[in-house]
């Protein structure tokens, strides 16, 4: 059973890795946190090395590849409603469901250009909810700490589960994907089975 400090670790980490990458992303990787990630959520593959070369580069090509355009269209939208609404469009009653969800929490998207319900925003999301949760703890309020339990596990059961082992499967088949981001699926799919496990225990 994970911490909950791990699990903000991790949404942290994975939240950054499944955004546009940067600099910041680049020198998280270089420092180690995607070994360190592997083995809180107890996968045994190794992450995969960046070029010495331009490492930023690469993997803007192969996150634009898989997530943004590729000839024949894009492999892994990495947005939830293509995957729980009947005909796959962005902008469905999912993603309204996602907005409200941030809204009850008084966070905005004004400086997002992405719709609510983009993977790493739900990502990034879920780390704020931990992270109160954890905040809440360390002040001995469990109940405060209970309610955002509650939240997250609302937010997963409804709004990420149910599509995310989908996109991790096809992350991981994509033909000629990069190698980071393939990995990074296994990462996901297995720390979104430890989640709801996890979560499916709060009484």
């Amino acid at each position: 059973m994970l911490h909950v400090s791990e699990r903000k670790q991790l949404y942290r980490f994975l939240a950054g890795l499944f955004a546009y990458p940067d600099q910041e992303l680049v020198a998280a990787l270089t420092r180690g946190e995607a070994e360190q990630a592997a083995r809180l959520a107890g996968i045994g593959d190794i992450p995969p090395k960046l070029p010495k070369a331009d490492p930023l580069a690469d993997l803007e090509t192969g996150f634009t590849d898989l997530f943004i355009n590729r000839l024949g269209g894009v492999p892994v939208p990495p947005y939830g409603s293509v995957y729980l609404e009947q005909a796959g469009i962005l902008m469905g009653a999912s993603t309204l469901k996602v907005l409200d969800a941030y809204r009850k929490e008084s966070l905005s998207l004004e400086r997002s250009s992405e719709p609510p319900d983009y993977l790493a925003t739900e990502l990034e999301f879920l780390y704020y909810l931990v992270g109160q949760e954890e905040e809440a703890l360390q002040q001995r309020q469990v109940e405060t700490a209970r309610a955002f339990s509650l939240k997250q596990q609302a937010f997963v059961n409804k709004l990420l589960s149910p599509w995310l082992p989908v996109f991790c499967h096809r992350l991981e088949a994509v033909p000629g994907g990069h190698p980071l981001y393939r990995w990074g699926g296994k990462l996901l799919r297995r720390f979104g089975e430890l989640e709801v496990e996890w979560l499916e225990r709060l009484p």
